[in-house]
């Protein structure tokens, strides 16, 4: 697994994940406790499965300490999705991250390494999922309340952004790209005539 796509993805989830928790305590009077709640459960779960899942890529064979550093990681950013609905939010938010955060870890570890980049892809596809709906619910319960305000446009050009950067990613670092073996042996037979 190359870096490149690793790096890109944890930018994008942690990026969301600081948008979520500044537009959630903006927006928190006009989302009920429940909703916001569920908001969190969701978020959380699958923030803790993309990130403990891209650092079983970067600790392969090691399930005790990645498990530990996944969980600890992941405390963090649930503590952040968390934080704007209070004490009992964040609660939730750790107590799903624990779980996602094991899950993740185990997934990754038992992955072959050509299913790494797909599983990769798919966890950020996932994930920009969760992030849309619970948004979407933000703006929805906001304009609800406000009765008008900023549409959805900004936000969706923001995830079709995203989505275009990890699949260009994974594009670019799939074996389908790459120079291997067989073209230099094509061009050495080119050469000499045969």
């Amino acid at each position: 697994m190359n870096r490149m796509l690793l790096l890109t993805s944890f930018m994008i989830v942690m990026a969301y994940t600081v948008y979520f928790s500044k537009k959630a305590h903006q927006k928190k009077e006009h989302i009920g406790v429940s909703l916001g709640k569920c908001m969190v459960m969701m978020l959380s779960m699958t923030t803790s499965l993309t990130l403990s899942l891209m650092l079983s890529f970067l600790l392969p064979g090691k399930l005790a300490v990645l498990t530990v550093l996944a969980i600890a990681i992941c405390a963090v950013a649930a503590a952040i999705i968390g934080r704007p609905f209070g004490l009992t939010a964040v609660m939730e938010s750790l107590s799903t991250t624990l779980m996602g955060a094991m899950m993740g870890a185990m997934l990754g570890v038992m992955l072959p390494l050509d299913s790494q980049t797909f599983m990769l892809v798919s966890m950020d596809l996932i994930y920009l999922a969760s992030i849309f709906f619970v948004t979407f619910y933000i703006k929805r319960e906001d304009l609800k309340e406000l009765k008008g305000g900023r549409g959805f446009a900004p936000f969706y050009l923001t995830l079709l952004f995203s989505i275009i950067i990890i699949g260009t990613t994974a594009v670019w670092e799939s074996d389908y790209f790459k120079v291997g073996d067989d073209s230099e042996m094509d061009m050495q037979h080119h050469q000499h005539g045969g």
